[in-house]
């Protein structure tokens, strides 16, 4: 009985132990203020306020498909990519409120693919991501012991999660998709059926944008795995009822992807390749819309070249 006694013991100190060592180690800004943990996704926390131009929101098709540096380098503009993985609807709601209060963006783009998901269906797998991340934050910053040790006074020191990438993740991979040829087939033009709640959350999402004057358009990246053309229609639908603009890059294949080399997953995902069709085109649109402002030459926005030099490094890496 002593023994039990003694492991219970032990295994309640460790729980306490993990959890204070977690909050100790957790970045300052996307603390408790925002009950969110994905120091990716919210890595925008860490950009000066009002700095940034364009939200990129959704899953991991925009934070595959979508290089906000590689936008930067062809127009100037600021974006990031506020995305991850397999990310239900009512969190891209959260992920746009807080970059609109933070950063008063005027063009918010996300993801289609985020509106057909069914939050009650996620895979196992990645509910186990996000419980990890929530109950137990040491895993993900575990690395902070480094900069904590050497930074004693409690208010010098900012660990903060800073991704030269805004977001998105380089990935020059190629594995070709085999068996995506007709994914867009318009043989069935019955719509898909939009889950529960979801339009409800989009209209929360509009009703947001439209609050801060900001522009809300959906997009539907390249995706041979996932979408469909019941997909698109159900989109299309519910776009033109609420009167959101809808960009759809997968019927026609606009941009001529290549399911051979652009592909870092079998056609699921773009690789790196395969997201510079999809970043040039919105570099283009961005330009069309008159809205925003070069700042490649702003010594405000040094920061951003000194970023794109970082992400150059990385792709000459590989």
């Amino acid at each position: 009985m002593k023994n039990v006694i003694k492991s219970i013991l032990f295994v309640f100190i460790f729980l306490v132990l993990v959890q204070l060592f977690s909050i100790i180690l957790m970045p300052k800004i996307n603390l408790f203020k925002y009950n969110m943990f994905d120091y990716s996704a919210y890595g925008i926390l860490k950009q000066k306020e009002d700095s940034i131009d364009v939200i990129f929101a959704g899953d991991s098709l925009v934070y595959s498909g979508i290089s906000p540096m590689d936008i930067w380098h062809e127009t100037g503009y600021t974006s990031y990519d506020v995305a991850n993985p397999a990310q239900p609807i009512n969190d891209t709601y959260k992920g746009i409120k807080i970059a609109i209060e933070s950063q008063h963006p005027k063009i918010v783009f996300m993801e289609a693919n985020v509106l057909l998901r069914d939050p009650k269906k996620v895979k196992t797998d990645y509910k186990l991501i996000w419980f990890y991340k929530k109950y137990l934050p040491i895993i993900e910053y575990h690395n902070n012991w480094k900069k904590l040790l050497f930074n004693f006074v409690h208010d010098s020191y900012d660990y903060s999660w800073n991704d030269y990438n805004k977001g998105f993740i380089y990935v020059p991979k190629i594995k070709k998709a085999s068996d995506v040829e007709g994914y867009m087939d318009d043989t069935d033009k019955t719509p898909a059926t939009l889950p529960k709640g979801n339009k409800d959350n989009l209209k929360k999402i509009k009703k947001l944008c439209d609050d801060n004057n900001v522009k809300l358009i959906i997009i539907s990246t390249p995706n041979g795995r996932s979408w469909n053309y019941k997909k698109y229609l159900a989109t299309k639908q519910v776009t033109e009822e609420l009167e959101i603009e809808y960009i759809d890059l997968n019927v026609d294949n606009p941009l001529d992807i290549n399911w051979e080399t652009e592909t870092k997953d079998g056609g699921d995902h773009l690789n790196y390749q395969g997201s510079t069709k999809v970043t040039k085109f919105l570099s283009e649109y961005l330009k069309n819309t008159n809205l925003l402002t070069d700042h490649r030459n702003d010594p405000e926005y040094d920061e951003w070249n000194k970023a794109y030099e970082l992400f150059t490094k990385q792709k000459n890496k590989s």
